[in-house]
């Protein structure tokens, strides 16, 4: 939690570029759309200690823009600098009708994380155009808050007639592309019968099914590579199997198979079931205990194989997890490796854009050359030209060495991030699936 003019005043450091005042104005709107949509709550005092039910009487859902601006011109006459942080902040012991404490609501902004995924798979399986279609039927469902808690099975449904509208124009082939959608098999739209000539709606737990097997797919192509694969697929095709059946179907050698099954079985990627008699019965298998009066050896215990996706869930979040730390660590490893280099290229920035700013004021006319302009002027240069050459020179003070040094830094840091990022997505999918089937677990 934080305060709303300590964050203001965060946020203007860290894009302090150009006019302060316009800039100003631009993020104190920002935060108050964030509030009114729900993205960030706001209360006038500190709820940590309070349950949902006491805190709501704290809860405010609109800003005072007026105030908020106020106190940050303040802080931009006084210099809008780290140092200055604390200057004409009201007292953190009162309590403010203006100033209130900032949370993140977890709520909307895991929907607004699930919606941007769906509509991104909708991207990969199509296009962008079917991408940006998927994005408005999600925005106009998650309008509703009928179905706006994380859980739901389902999205609102939105007519065809709320899609057009909220197109300024619609896209080419606007039908096709709902076609399409309806007819991916990541199940990502289905259409209901309605009096205005049809009904859309997602249905959650179908599409973040299919993506979990996605996610598994992939990590099993990576850790067991396609022996895996056709077992996983075969498995989840047709479900329970013997060792043997399994054995004759696939089409990959004997011993790839032999290797690869028990590594599955042992990750929690394959289940087995061991029982006396198996019985077929509108193609499911069951299995019988077994019994204590009778004798049971190899030849009459039968093992099966299924998926457990419920399993696999969890397996996935554990590799997430573990690939999150790995990376994290090595993130924090490499930028302490070039902390220095990498401060100093901070304070190479920091002063070009300084004097570029003065370049942008001098050549305007808005001030004169200041005071060591004008002392380091003995041969009476001209202060524009004198900041440009300083500028050049600043540009050129890395030598190329540290320049590449610099440059492999931040691609292998990119990737990193990538990395991570991917990994965060496949322990989001996979605890969403365990979120919207509870009866599976156990």
């Amino acid at each position: 939690m934080v305060k709303c003019s300590k964050m203001l005043r965060f946020a203007l450091i860290r894009s302090a570029t150009g006019n302060l005042n316009k800039l100003a104005e631009e993020i104190v709107d920002t935060l108050i759309l964030l509030v009114e949509s729900g993205a960030l709550l706001a209360f006038t005092k500190s709820v940590l200690l309070h349950s949902p039910e006491e805190a709501v009487q704290y809860q405010r859902f609109t800003l005072s823009r007026k105030d908020l601006l106020a106190n940050l011109e303040k802080f931009i006459s006084v210099g809008a600098e780290a140092k200055n942080i604390h200057r004409f902040l009201p007292s953190p012991t009162m309590e403010s009708e203006w100033d209130l404490i900032l949370s993140p609501n977890t709520t909307v902004l895991e929907g607004l994380w699930r919606d941007q995924l769906i509509a991104r798979l909708a991207a990969e399986q199509i296009d962008e155009t079917a991408g940006v279609i998927m994005s408005h039927i999600l925005r106009l469902a998650a309008a509703s808050k009928a179905h706006a808690v994380i859980d739901s099975d389902q999205s609102e449904t939105v007519s065809r007639e709320q899609i057009s509208q909220s197109f300024g124009s619609l896209p080419e082939h606007f039908e096709s592309y709902l076609r399409l959608l309806l007819d991916d098999p990541m199940s990502l739209l289905e259409e209901k019968a309605g009096i205005a000539g049809g009904m859309y709606v997602c249905r959650y737990k179908k599409v973040f099914r299919s993506m979990l097997i996605r996610q598994a797919e992939n990590l099993i192509q990576i850790l067991y590579e396609n022996a895996g694969l056709r077992i996983f697929r075969l498995l989840l095709d047709e479900g329970f199997h013997t060792w043997e059946s399994m054995e004759n179907r696939l089409l990959i050698p004997q011993t790839d198979f032999r290797k690869t099954l028990p590594q599955m079985l042992a990750s929690g990627f394959v289940i087995s079931k061991a029982s006396a008699q198996p019985l077929l019965v509108n193609r499911f298998l069951l299995l019988q205990e077994f019994s204590k009066a009778k004798e049971f050896n190899v030849d009459t215990i039968v093992s099966v194989f299924n998926i457990d996706l419920t399993k696999i869930a969890r397996v996935i979040i554990e590799f997430a997890q573990h690939c999150v730390r790995c990376l994290s660590s090595r993130y924090e490893a490499e930028l302490s490796c070039k902390r220095r280099l990498i401060d100093q290229r901070y304070r190479v920035e920091g002063l070009i854009d300084d004097h570029k700013a003065k370049i942008a004021r001098l050549e305007k006319g808005v001030e004169e050359a200041t005071e060591d302009q004008a002392e380091g002027s003995e041969n009476s240069m001209d202060p524009l030209e004198s900041l440009k050459e300083s500028v050049q020179a600043l540009q050129n003070s890395l030598t190329p060495a540290e320049v590449n040094q610099l440059s492999i830094l931040t691609n292998k840091l990119s990737k990193l991030s990538s990395a991570r990022w991917e990994a965060e997505t496949a322990w989001f999918i996979a605890d969403m699936y365990l979120r919207l089937h509870p009866l599976a677990m156990p």
